[in-house]
Parts: C-alpha cells; sequence; structure tokens
C-alpha cells in the first residue's frame, strides 16, 4: 500500500491515522467530519488552506497533509497482524459502549486479547503502594464483581490495579487493562506474567500508536478511559493526591457513580477515599452493596466548600507553574469561571493534554471546579 495515496485507503485506515497523529483528538476529528461530510478518507485529500478555513492551527493541518511521514500505517498493520490483536474505532460493535458518551472518547482503541467489554463494566482502582489490606479488599471484590458477570476494568499498574485483574481471573471473569503506553509494550515490567495472562483470558486495550513508551501525559488519558468505559468505579486506597483521585474526577465529569472503601484513620492511603466520602462518594465495604446502590442511586455529585477552597489559592504560590500551567490560570483567572470545552477553544489545546494541566492545577489548589463543572481562579 502507498499510504500517501488517500484513495488507497480504507475508513478504518483513516480512523487510525488520525487516532496515531499528535494533537488531534475527538473535537478536531469530529470537526472534520462535519466538514468533509462524514467521508474521513476524503480528509487526507485536502490540502492545509482546506484545514485552516475551518480553524485548525497550523500544525494539525500539516500533520493531516504530511501524515505518512508521520505514520507508517503498513508498518503499523503488519505489527498488529504479528501479534494477533486489532484497532477498533469508535464505529466498531467492540467498541466499549459507555465510552462513546464522554465528552473526548478515543478514535479508536488497540486491544490485544479475546474479551471486550460491555456495558457491564466496573472499574477498581487505587494507590501501587497498597496495603495487605488494600490488596486483599481489591482481589476479593474483583473475583466477586468477575463471578457475577461483570468486565472488572483497571489500569494494569502495581498494587491496587494488579490485585483486582487477579481477582478477576480467580473469578473466571473478564478483565480488562487499560494501559498508559501502547499494547506492545509490558509496563510496569514486573507485570509480565499478569500481561500474558490477560493476553489470553482478558484483555489490554489502549489508544496509544504501537511502540508508545508511558509518560507523565499518558496516565491521564488512560484514566479517562478507565472511567469513562465503566458504569461505577471503585476506589480502594488513595491518598489525597495521584491517579485513582484523577479517575474520581474524570467519573464525577461522566456522570458516573464513584465508590470508596474505608480504611483506618491513620493510615495515608485512606486519606483519598475518606475524602471521596465526605464530598458524596458511596461508603461500601463488600459487592452486594455496590450492586445495590448502582441499580437505585443517582450519579455522585461533587460537594465542594468553595470558600474555603477559594482561600487556600490566594494563599499559594504560582512562581512555580509551567508556561503551559500558567497560562490556562491567568485565562481562568481573568475570564472565568470557564468550561472545559470553552478552555479547548480558547487554547487551542487538545483535550487529553488540558485536562492534565487542569487536574495538576486542582491538585495544587490553584484553581477549583465548582459544583457545576466550571472552574474558578
Amino acid at each position: 500500500m502507498r499510504c500517501n495515496e488517500p484513495n488507497t485507503l480504507s475508513r478504518e485506515d483513516a480512523f487510525m491515522i488520525l487516532n496515531a497523529l499528535s494533537r488531534i483528538g475527538w473535537v478536531t476529528m469530529k470537526k472534520l467530519l462535519k466538514h468533509y461530510n462524514n467521508d474521513v478518507v476524503a480528509i487526507f485529500a485536502g490540502t492545509c488552506e482546506d484545514h485552516r478555513a475551518i480553524g485548525l492551527s497550523e500544525t494539525v493541518s500539516q500533520n493531516l497533509t504530511t501524515w505518512s511521514r508521520l505514520f507508517s500505517l503498513e508498518k503499523e498493520k503488519e505489527k498488529l497482524c504479528k501479534l494477533q490483536a486489532e484497532f477498533i474505532t469508535f464505529e466498531n460493535s467492540h467498541y466499549p459502549p459507555l465510552l462513546k458518551t464522554i465528552y473526548d472518547p478515543p478514535i479508536g482503541l488497540y486491544c490485544y486479547g479475546p474479551t471486550r467489554p460491555s456495558s457491564n463494566t466496573i472499574a477498581i482502582v487505587g494507590t501501587r503502594y497498597a496495603s495487605l489490606y488494600g490488596l486483599q479488599v481489591a482481589e476479593r471484590l474483583g473475583c466477586e464483581l468477575a463471578e457475577r458477570g461483570w468486565c472488572v476494568v483497571s489500569g494494569f499498574a502495581k498494587g491496587i490495579d494488579t490485585a483486582a485483574h487477579q481477582g478477576a481471573l480467580k473469578g473466571k471473569g473478564s478483565t480488562v487493562g487499560i494501559l498508559g503506553c501502547s499494547i506492545d509494550r509490558i509496563y510496569p515490567p514486573e507485570n509480565a506474567s499478569l500481561y500474558a495472562q490477560l493476553r489470553q483470558q482478558g484483555c489490554l486495550m489502549s489508544e496509544f500508536r504501537l511502540g508508545s513508551r508511558a509518560d507523565r501525559m499518558s496516565f491521564p488519558r488512560r484514566n479517562r478511559i478507565l472511567s469513562g468505559m465503566s458504569q461505577a468505579i471503585v476506589v480502594v486506597e488513595s491518598d489525597t493526591q495521584g491517579g485513582s483521585m484523577l479517575t474520581a474526577s474524570f467519573a464525577v465529569e461522566q456522570n458516573r457513580q464513584v465508590f470508596a472503601i474505608p480504611g483506618r484513620i491513620d493510615a495515608d492511603m485512606s486519606r483519598g477515599c475518606h475524602h471521596l466520602i465526605r464530598n458524596g462518594a458511596t461508603l461500601v465495604t463488600c459487592v452486594d452493596e455496590i450492586l445495590e446502590d448502582l441499580h437505585s442511586a443517582p450519579p455522585w455529585t461533587l460537594k465542594l466548600d468553595l470558600e474555603s477552597q477559594i482561600q487556600d489559592l490566594r494563599s499559594e504560590n504560582v512562581e512555580h507553574l509551567s508556561p503551559e500551567e500558567n497560562s490556562i490560570y491567568e485565562i481562568i483567572k481573568l475570564k472565568g469561571p470557564l468550561g472545559s470545552s470553552q478552555l479547548i477553544e480558547m487554547t487551542q489545546l487538545p483535550v487529553d493534554t488540558l485536562q492534565t494541566v487542569l487536574f495538576t492545577l486542582e491538585l495544587q489548589r490553584i484553581i477549583v471546579r465548582r459544583n457545576d463543572g466550571l472552574f474558578e481562579a
């Protein structure tokens, strides 16, 4: 296949290319599909001038017109075939149904293994530095949920994630690991045996093109998928900062139910769960409580003490912020309150990049998310 000839592309090929190119996400793709009357292949016959005319940046326009220099479609498909893995687009019937409903779903997912999650999916997440108690709870929850026909999703990290996957395998049910790297990389390396098990009995999923390494930006992107494809998330152990709290934050945005397991009041790894419970998450101690509440309770609504948090913000030193973080902080400070969609339009940042920056600013108490989802400084 000569990748620089758009007429040789299939619709699935075109989506794979869009997914692989930097600075192109769901929002940009939808804009392109609207302009090209849903003909995704025609996008690659457009010129830079065509793309800039619909509001795309110079970088994105160049990426689209020179895509074959940036991404080898033929090699990617050859590697997928060798792995016996597949790439599914959001149009595929195996694409997680709940994931389609979030604001910024992946254009496609690389899948390695036989399992494909249904709408009966629950995410179990928590710290990498779990206690024995936390590991036992995560494994038991994973096992019992799997035995009852639920697909258990987690982030394939060491600690709570690993225990949840192992529990689901023990329960002889479905489990899916969402990776912060590509499906052809084992990260963390100590999970090599679990990787082999999921490849045979579950599934490893990622939105990242083959060969992609994990980095500080990739894990937040993974976490939005974790919550987005699930009916609910269960936080087993977590401090007040970290990936599990980010996943809970995404779950709130996505209108998902959030459960938290209580722990010792003097343990750092219980502080995050207790914080979530104080702010409206449902305290649960067993699978029966999770399933009972999931079928009867409304989604968690985030409650914030805005006055005290805003007071905290005024005392923060913002001199250490990166240029990107400072730029977004200044925009929110001058023009806020603002929502994610408004910030995307104003900054032209990819959705995943913006969400990572917003979460970082929230953790540092420099901005605050209000009940209505808007950000304020």
